[in-house]
């Protein structure tokens, strides 16, 4: 449903036949891993909580890994062999309370010459430098530099993935059109080094590939994805009118023995709390969300604190949005959140 966004700084994708969402569908791996060509696009989002120094120097940093390709058909008029339909951006970020600012960095490239490649049948996405992919012993592995610090970290499956939605048909709007197909894969183990220092810590992946874009009335959206102290898993997003109120909402929560509990749009209810403004942007963001759920037939709320408020995200000066997204915590649990279109509506 999410990162999408990003992708609105490439340019404007031409009428095509891309595959459709649909449900009844079912995930299989490891190809599901891989690259889905056929749709308009799909990301490889890794968010994770790695522990940085040693002793009482030891701190908590926030670290994302994200991989997006698109689709992009060739005029009928452009015959060459080099024109490739398919790009590849990818994006990093290193959230240090030390400093309270966010470090981040990009690449993008059009797959093909070596310069990026997204692979079909299991996971193996590169850009330039910067590569995700999944070895024989199942584990993931990514590297990327951002600002300098080069993060070189190991992914290790601990719990099977998390198909979402109605068998990983996942809708996202009022309409049965607007959908993904979307698994996460939560609390893997982080090993590995950041700025050539041991890390470890914990992350999550998630996946998802559509053909379509926000409803006409979405304005942006609001997504968690939690790692639970437990061992559980908890999803929440909300697509947003520009009233506030929810066109749309859902999520899911497995519990530590694999219970998993997929939400409908009423049984989650999110508020808008905590405001930070940026003193670059000038935009409020609702960093300290209050959001509450639905499960067997009672209401659970959750607080949810940001790592560090200053976590927004300027890629207007490439055509695209503002936005926010960074590492958090509530009681019980950490992970990621995202907030869009509170500056400005997201057009898509």
């Amino acid at each position: 449903m999410r990162r999408l966004l990003l992708l609105l700084a490439l340019p404007l994708l031409l009428a095509a036949d891309f595959a459709v969402v649909r449900p009844g569908v079912p995930m299989r791996f490891p190809a599901d891993h891989g690259a889905h060509p056929a749709f308009r696009t799909e990301w490889w989002y890794v968010t994770g909580w790695v522990k940085s120094g040693v002793g009482t120097g030891a701190r908590d940093v926030g670290i994302q890994i994200t991989f997006f390709r698109t689709r992009v058909p060739r005029l009928a008029t452009n015959r060459s062999r080099f024109a490739s339909e398919q790009v590849i951006f990818a994006h990093a970020a290193i959230a240090d309370p030390a400093t309270g600012k966010l470090k981040h960095a990009t690449r993008i490239a059009r797959s093909g010459f070596g310069l990026a490649q997204a692979l079909v049948g299991d996971l193996d996405v590169a850009v330039d430098d910067w590569r995700l992919w999944r070895t024989p012993d199942g584990r993931l592995h990514g590297v990327v530099v951002v600002e300098g610090q080069r993060l070189d970290l190991a992914f290790t499956p601990s719990v099977p993935v998390i198909v979402q939605g109605l068998g990983g048909y996942s809708q996202k709007g009022p309409s049965a059109s607007e959908a993904s197909h979307y698994y996460s894969w939560p609390q893997m183990k982080i090993s590995g080094t950041m700025a050539g220092k041991p890390v470890t810590g914990t992350a999550w992946l998630d996946r998802e590939w559509s053909s379509t874009l926000l409803n006409p009335r979405a304005v942006g959206w609001d997504w968690l994805g939690l790692n639970l102290d437990n061992g559980g898993a908890l999803t929440l997003f909300r697509m947003r009118d520009a009233s506030g109120r929810a066109l749309w909402a859902g999520g899911s929560h497995r519990d530590a023995t694999g219970k998993t509990v997929i939400f409908q749009p009423q049984d989650v209810d999110w508020q808008a709390a905590g405001w930070w403004k940026s003193p670059r942007s000038g935009a409020r963001w609702p960093v300290r969300p209050v959001v509450r759920y639905r499960m067997n037939n009672r209401w659970q709320s959750i607080e949810i604190k940001p790592l560090m408020p200053d976590q927004e995200l300027d890629s207007r000066a490439g055509g695209g949005p503002l936005y926010w997204e960074g590492a958090v915590t509530m009681k019980g649990g950490r992970g990621y959140l995202e907030l869009t279109g509170y500056s400005a509506p997201l057009r898509m």
